[in-house]
């Protein structure tokens, strides 16, 4: 009857008993090899199927008159299917099969659902990955990743006009129905600013955003190109821009202007906050990060219009909010 032998995810034989046992006393086997018979399914070890005890597994190595030959890879030429046993071998079932006198050991597969469902997972995850550092490298350094995205076509450099519903005309105005037409001088000058202009979600009008890339931030020669929107800019966002008091007095022209945000501008003063009082339809104002004097409360009291206004880190003490928030008590005050 003749025995294989397994090491190593290797299986070696058939050989004789006669043969297993010269190769077990030489060295060239082992006793903890796993083996079994020809034709049976369960495996056991070299030195528990031939019976050996363990005195005689610890005896030297003994060398035959004959030298046996180091195993050899195992050879057959009928097609058998030889299963290690989970005890033996561990969890992981394998199949050997044997044709042609070549050994092919191949692990279990994964069924088809379970493959598929493992590659949608992976790609997503990989995905959410790159998006959130795409994401958090933007907003960490927008002038950088900027121009890299605008090639990639995942981010629009310049606005087109129709966008917004502008009409942009070289000679004469056509009638259009937000009742906006600029000549293409205006237009460009508008654009090399690289605002954001998006329509109000209600009302007929613009809400007008500074660039967070544009490196040098928005200054008052470039609030100059806004005026020829005046009529139709209700909301002004200039958070960390570079305007001082000469760009509030472009600002006042703003007449229609309902929502102001000037958060960070440190250019600001109390003298150039003055020309806002011109701003009738002006409601919201955010003067977040601005350094300013007590003379503040007396202009805010003095703009009736205002019903939001936003005085964190402005330099101004709990009196001097008190003082506002008791002189309009209809108007929302945030001090910080």
């Amino acid at each position: 009857m003749n025995i294989y032998v397994s090491r190593d995810g290797q299986t070696f034989g058939p050989y004789t008993v006669e043969q297993a046992g010269q190769f077990l006393q030489a060295g060239q086997l082992l006793g903890t090899d796993f083996a079994l018979y020809e034709g049976e399914s369960e495996w056991k070890t070299l030195g528990g199927l031939l019976g050996m005890t363990q005195e005689v597994l610890a005896q030297p190595s003994v060398t035959p008159d004959v030298q046996p030959q180091p195993p050899q890879a195992l050879q057959s030429n009928t097609s058998k299917v030889v299963r290690k046993s989970n005890s033996a071998v561990g969890k992981q079932v394998r199949k050997v099969r044997m044709n042609g006198g070549q050994s092919v050991i191949v692990a279990k597969e994964k069924g088809i659902l379970s493959r598929i469902i493992s590659t949608i997972i992976v790609f997503s995850v990989t995905c959410m990955l790159a998006c959130g550092v795409v994401v958090g490298l933007y907003f960490a350094f927008p002038s950088k990743v900027s121009p890299v995205l605008e090639k990639l076509g995942i981010l629009s450099k310049k606005q087109d006009a129709k966008e917004v519903g502008i009409t942009v005309v070289s000679k004469q105005s056509p009638d259009n129905p937000l009742g906006i037409t600029l000549n293409e001088e205006d237009w460009q000058r508008i654009r090399s600013t690289d605002i954001i202009i998006l329509p109000m979600d209600k009302g007929d009008g613009f809400r007008i955003l500074s660039p967070p890339e544009k490196e040098r931030g928005l200054n008052d020669e470039d609030l100059e190109a806004l005026v020829p929107l005046s009529g139709k800019i209700l909301s002004l966002d200039l958070t960390h821009a570079k305007i001082s008091d000469e760009g509030l007095k472009v600002l006042s022209k703003l007449k229609s202007l309902q929502r102001l945000y000037l958060e960070g501008n440190k250019g600001i003063t109390v003298e150039g906050l003055v020309h806002l009082k011109k701003l009738e339809n002006l409601t919201y104002l955010n003067l977040v990060r601005i350094e300013l004097n007590e003379e503040l409360v007396d202009l805010l009291i003095s703009m009736e219009n205002l019903r939001e206004i936003y005085l964190y880190d402005t330099g101004l003490n709990e009196d001097s909010i008190t003082r506002l928030t008791e002189a309009r008590p209809k108007v929302f005050v945030n001090g910080g």
